[in-house]
Parts: structure tokens; C-alpha cells; sequence
């Protein structure tokens, strides 16, 4: 019998000395890798969202393949408790710094913009990239996907990114 017992503690001893983690890795996730936009799309949906005098033709630029038109975005940081806090740099045909604030556990996600600007006159989107960087509350996402969520006129939209080339 109490061999029965001391192998049931030997099985469960590493169960108990093991915790649960429920946080992302966010240093992994905003770090280390340049993030390029691939469209602003609705939460859950994918493809452009359709911005008020925003042409076809400007969407078509943003294109990640064939466009001549991006945007690109790094982040660098340090992370304490599960909360990454740093700088990110935006690049390409929308430019901008700032800083940002990452939460692993909560998945909320704030970035303050201190500069930004859009490199063409006819770049009628760029002003909405800027405005979604701005009011973005939470993100999601992995080494493969990054997406920054923001509330515009009562609709939650996703700047959604993937690793550049």
C-alpha cells in the first residue's frame, strides 16, 4: 500500500510544482521582427475595410505583393510581469513613432504616438493607419500574426500584420 501511495506522489509531484501559464509571450511576439500591415479589415473579417473616400485604387496600393505603397512597423522593449513596454518605429508610405504597452495576460494594448506623417498626398488611407496606431485597446496574435484592435465609428477594426520578408 505504500508503494501505491509513494508512486501516485511521484506521478503527481510534477503536476503540482508546474503552473499554468496563461499569458502570451509578448516580448516574443512585438519583438524581433519587423511587422508589415497587410489591411485594416472589421474584427473577425479579413480583407479592407471600406474607408470613406478611400479609392479602389489606393487599397490596391497597400497590396503586401504587388503594391507600391506599405507600412511596417517594429517594436523594441523590455518586459516585466508580463507587460511589455517600450518604442516602436512605423516605416514606409505612413511614417510615426511612439511608444506602446503590451499586457500578455489581459491582451490590452496602447501605443502613444509622438510623431507621424503620410508620404504622399494621394495616400488618402494613411491617415487611418495613423488613427487606428492611436486609439488601439488590445491586440492578439503570435510570431506569425499580429493583429492591433480600435474602435472606429462604433465598429471594432483590426490593423492586421504579418511578418515581412
Amino acid at each position: 500500500m505504500k508503494l501505491k501511495h509513494t508512486w501516485l506522489i511521484v506521478l503527481l509531484l510534477p503536476l503540482l510544482l508546474s503552473s499554468c501559464n496563461d499569458s502570451d509571450d509578448v516580448q516574443k511576439i512585438f519583438t524581433g521582427r519587423t511587422w508589415k500591415l497587410t489591411y485594416i479589415t472589421k474584427k473577425n473579417e479579413h480583407g479592407w475595410y471600406k474607408f470613406p473616400g478611400v479609392s479602389e485604387n489606393v487599397y490596391q496600393s497597400y497590396d503586401p505583393v504587388s503594391g507600391t505603397r506599405y507600412f511596417e512597423i517594429e517594436f523594441a522593449g523590455s518586459t516585466d510581469d508580463g507587460v511589455i513596454t517600450g518604442d516602436f518605429t512605423g516605416t514606409g508610405s505612413v511614417r510615426m513613432n511612439g511608444t506602446f504597452r503590451a499586457n500578455g495576460v489581459s491582451n490590452a494594448f496602447t501605443a502613444a504616438i509622438k510623431s507621424s506623417s503620410v508620404t504622399g498626398s494621394q495616400d488618402t488611407l494613411g491617415k487611418y493607419i495613423i488613427e487606428g496606431m492611436g486609439k488601439t485597446f488590445s491586440y492578439t496574435g503570435d510570431i506569425n500574426n499580429l493583429y492591433l484592435y480600435f474602435e472606429y465609428n462604433s465598429e471594432t477594426l483590426c490593423l492586421s500584420f504579418a511578418p515581412s520578408n
